[in-house]
């Protein structure tokens, strides 16, 4: 998620009277973040244009686990005019809070089994296996785009098996899910493609349980519909639920992933390392996760008076928690820039997300299938492509 929000500075109920401490649209900012950050610190909370700015770890999880905050894309977009246009509240996982969000919970849960886990990550490594073989089959032989060719086909089809979707409908669920999560600029330009990929996408979930109440299987669709016939939820959570899964998985997988292989291609020696020690591949793929997190930032709202490590968060304020500064704080993180062991103390991905990038990561690194090494490349304002040159040395070459 691109650091967009604060092109918004006006007509923001809560924003900063006060020159803002912040500016991600700064020249500063969009060359250097992360020394902007250093430069604040050891500030926990920041002004920013639309309100206030969480910099510290303390800080995100505090907002994370305030009770007064909820997820604040929809009022930020009522503010501005455009109407909300992503969640339902109390229907979604990411737009509930307490008993609601338990409710919800109780209903998915269930499909993570250890069974289905296991089955989750040997899909991922066969996918990734036939995305390498049919990448070398075409083109330049020795080089695969890590982006078009790997990531941004694999988590698809991998969502595609989850829900019980044909496989053949990936390219469209990868179209939808990259439209919608566009949402998160508060741009006026993502509104009409958000909106007509909102409509079909509705179209599709209906269509879907529709499916699976008539062909029950063994995916997370026919739990939905089965939980909405028992009475657990009711058919309009079982239809937002669906949707938010459709929506919300394909494009941040992709991006978790291709960031990890960048990060990698970028640190040859620790690729290597990577590529010799197949036990150092989950502790890798944290610290990917923490050291160049796919969702930069989120934003909560505040429905009540509240207050964020003694600073009072007014009723109807923003708070905008930069996640990508507080996986870089050196109060929590003995080794903010880079953790040459890899190690993880703090959980930071999802699980299936952590199992899917764990499971490529083992296959594309090169182990038990392939050496590679990595030619790397980076072009464009939100995403470059990552080139990665299959040859018998495990040791990447940066261009």
């Amino acid at each position: 998620m691109a650091d967009q929000l604060s092109t918004v500075d006006t007509g923001i109920h809560g924003a900063s009277n006060h020159e803002p401490t912040l500016l991600p649209m700064s020249p500063e900012f969009l060359a250097d973040p992360h020394g902007v950050y250093t430069q604040l610190r050891p500030a926990d909370l920041v002004r920013d244009p639309i309100g206030w700015s969480a910099i510290s770890y303390a800080a995100c999880d505090a907002a994370f686990k305030d009770t007064a905050m909820s997820p604040g894309i929809d009022p930020l977009l009522e503010q501005l005019g455009i109407g909300g246009l992503w969640g339902e509240p109390g229907r979604t996982l990411t737009d509930s809070e307490g008993a609601d969000h338990q409710r919800l919970r109780r209903v998915v849960s269930p499909w993570f089994t250890a069974r289905r886990i296991e089955a989750l990550r040997q899909r991922t490594a066969d996918l990734v296996d036939s995305a390498l073989d049919a990448a070398g089959s075409s083109g330049d032989p020795d080089q695969i785009d890590v982006m078009a060719d790997l990531v941004d086909v694999v988590p698809a089809l991998l969502f595609c098996w989850m829900i019980g979707a044909p496989e053949d409908d990936s390219p469209i669920l990868a179209r939808w899910s990259k439209a919608l999560l566009s949402v998160f600029t508060a741009r006026p330009e993502m509104v009409e493609p958000v909106r007509t990929a909102k409509a079909e996408l509705a179209e599709y979930t209906r269509t879907l349980l529709a499916q699976k109440r008539a062909d029950p299987g063994d995916d997370l669709a026919t739990m939905l519909a089965q939980g909405a016939a028992a009475g657990a939820i009711d058919e309009v959570d079982a239809f937002h639920l669906l949707e938010e899964l459709l929506s919300a998985s394909v494009d941040n997988t992709a991006n978790t992933a291709g960031l990890a292989a960048y990060t990698l291609a970028n640190r040859p020696e620790q690729w290597s390392a990577v590529h010799e020690r197949p036990s150092l591949v989950a502790g890798a793929v944290e610290e990917c996760g923490r050291f160049e997190p796919a969702i930069r930032h989120t934003i909560k709202y505040a429905w009540s008076d509240t207050e964020l490590l003694g600073t009072p968060i007014p009723a109807g304020s923003f708070v905008t928690l930069r996640i990508a500064a507080a996986h870089r704080d050196p109060v929590v993180y003995a080794e903010p820039t880079w953790s040459t062991s890899g190690a993880s103390s703090r959980p930071r991905c999802s699980r299936s997300v952590r199992v899917v990038t764990t499971a490529w990561a083992r296959r594309s690194v090169g182990w038990s299938c392939r050496k590679c090494s990595a030619v790397s490349s980076v072009g464009g304002r939100e995403r470059g492509s990552v080139r990665v040159s299959r040859c018998r040395s495990p040791r990447p070459a940066m261009s």
